[in-house]
């Protein structure tokens, strides 16, 4: 007996047209997050390269810091962190999209203008032995400064001229500390491991 059908009913397109639409956004969603979690991992790397510049730094100046940025406030023209932990980080000081002080989610970083990680400014210039705990002690984290575009100043409450990014990974920050480890972290479990702000932050480039 032969079949009087001759296709799919109306109904049955529907059906199948919202089935391709729910993969779709599960699809999506997958891809977002893998994207997301490949940018927090970017950045980790990021840090764990500026935590090996600090090191190699450290070692050839007798364990002093340096200064977040040698030069006049607001000013572009001087020497910054960054530019003296580049011969230990391998990595040059001028190209943005490979820059290790730049991160993938900081998409308006002026780099080389304003790096996308902040120096913890309350140890400019200061010996590493008064730091009160190296692997409780934020060494660098992750900035946004006054515009949005980078800081070279990281501190606890740092508003003008540094300002913490610490939403950055979706209400999140990665932090470096003086023991090299990182932490993903929300703000306000950071807020007693700054250390004390030794006041030393108006010296020349060594």
């Amino acid at each position: 007996m032969q079949s009087t059908r001759k296709g799919f009913t109306l109904v049955e397109l529907l059906v199948v047209v919202a089935i391709i639409a729910i993969l779709v956004v599960v699809s999506l969603g997958v891809i977002i997050a893998a994207i997301k979690a490949g940018q927090v991992a970017k950045c980790t790397s990021n840090l764990r390269q500026i935590g090996i510049g600090f090191q190699g730094y450290l070692a050839d100046n007798n364990n002093i810091m340096p200064q977040r940025f040698y030069g006049a406030a607001g000013s572009s023209a001087g020497v910054a962190y960054f530019d003296l932990l580049a011969p230990y980080t391998g990595n040059n000081t001028t190209d943005k999209a490979t820059s290790v002080f730049v991160c993938p989610t900081h998409t308006i970083c002026s780099f080389p203008t304003q790096p996308s990680y902040g120096m913890n400014w309350y140890y400019d210039n200061t010996s590493i032995s008064v730091v009160p705990g190296l692997s409780t002690t934020i060494m660098v984290a992750e900035t946004a400064g006054p515009d949005g575009t980078g800081s070279n100043r990281a501190d606890q409450n740092s508003v003008d001229p540094g300002e913490l990014d610490s939403q950055r990974h979706s209400g999140y920050a990665n932090y470096l500390f003086f023991d090299g480890h990182i932490e993903k972290l929300q703000y306000a479990a950071t807020t007693q491991m700054w250390g004390t702000d030794m006041g030393n932050h108006n010296q020349s480039p060594p």
